[in-house]
C-alpha cells in the first residue's frame, strides 16, 4: 500500500508539472500574438494565474553566440587594452615585468578563449518572422514537454492501481521513448526554417568582442536524450515479458 501511495502521489506531481507547462505555452502563446498584432510591447512579463504574482513567467526571445580568441603572449603596458588583437587574459600564478612587458611563465599558458552565450532580442511591436519563429518554438517544446508529462502520469496513475505490468505501463513507455527519440531528429529540421540565418539575419558587432558568431542553423542533436528514448523502448520490452509471464501464471492458477 505505501508504494502505491507513493506512485498516486509521484502521478499527482506529475499531472500538476504537466498543467503548469500547458498554462506555460498557451501564455507564451498568447504573449506572442499580442504582441506580433501590435497590440502589446514584446518582451513582457507572462502571469500563469492573472492578477496575481503567485506563478510568473519572463521570457525573452534569444539565441545562442559564441567568440573564439587568442590569448595575448605578453603585454604591452604602454597599449590600450581594447586595441589589442587578442584577448589581455591569463592563468598564471606569478608575473615579471621587464623593459614594459608583463611577462608569463611557461609552466602553464592559455593560449585561447571561447565565449559562450545568448544574445537577447528586442522589436517594436507587430509582426517579425524571427520573434514568431522563437515563440513559436518555445511553445512548441514546452507543449512536447507537457505531452511527455502526460504520459508520466498516465504511466505512474496505472503503477499506482497496484498494475505495473500491464499493456498501458507498455505503451507509455513506448509513447514516451519513441517522443524523446523523434523529437531530437524534427528540431533540428525546424530550426532550418525558422533560425536567424533562415530569415537572412547576419550578425554585426561593434565591440571588444571580436569574431562573434550566431549559433549554428540548424542545432546539432542531443545524444542523452536520444539513449534515454532508447533505453525506454527497451524498458518498455522488459515490462512486455513480464505482461506475458504475469498473463501465463495467472492461466496456470
Amino acid at each position: 500500500m505505501r508504494h502505491n501511495r507513493a506512485f498516486a502521489i509521484a502521478a499527482w506531481i506529475a499531472l500538476a508539472a504537466a498543467a503548469v507547462t500547458t498554462l506555460a505555452a498557451l501564455a507564451v502563446v498568447a504573449t506572442a500574438v499580442s504582441g506580433l498584432s501590435g497590440r502589446t510591447e514584446l518582451p513582457q512579463r507572462i502571469s500563469l494565474i492573472p492578477g496575481t504574482d503567485l506563478i510568473d513567467l519572463s521570457y525573452q526571445p534569444s539565441w545562442e553566440v559564441s567568440a573564439y580568441a587568442d590569448i595575448c603572449p605578453r603585454i604591452d603596458l604602454d597599449v590600450d587594452p581594447t586595441n589589442l588583437d587578442c584577448e589581455n587574459a591569463h592563468f598564471h600564478h606569478l608575473e615579471t615585468q621587464r623593459e614594459g612587458y608583463v611577462v608569463i611563465p611557461d609552466d602553464v599558458r592559455a593560449v585561447g578563449v571561447l565565449f559562450e552565450g545568448r544574445m537577447y532580442f528586442e522589436t517594436d511591436p507587430g509582426w517579425n518572422p524571427l520573434i514568431a519563429s522563437l515563440y513559436a518554438m518555445t511553445a512548441l517544446s514546452l507543449l512536447i514537454v507537457a505531452f511527455l508529462l502526460t504520459q508520466l502520469w498516465l504511466l505512474l496513475r496505472a503503477a499506482s492501481q497496484g498494475e505495473p505490468f500491464t499493456d498501458r505501463v507498455v505503451r507509455r513507455l513506448r509513447i514516451i521513448g519513441a517522443t524523446l527519440i523523434a523529437w531530437e531528429f524534427v528540431e533540428p529540421f525546424l530550426w532550418l526554417f525558422l533560425s536567424p540565418k533562415a530569415w537572412d539575419y547576419h550578425l554585426a558587432t561593434y565591440s571588444d568582442v571580436n569574431n562573434l558568431e550566431l549559433g549554428s542553423m540548424e542545432p546539432g542533436m542531443e545524444l542523452t536524450p536520444i539513449a534515454f528514448g532508447i533505453l525506454l523502448l527497451l524498458l518498455a520490452e522488459v515490462f512486455k515479458r513480464g505482461v506475458r509471464l504475469e498473463h501465463e501464471q495467472r492461466l496456470t492458477v
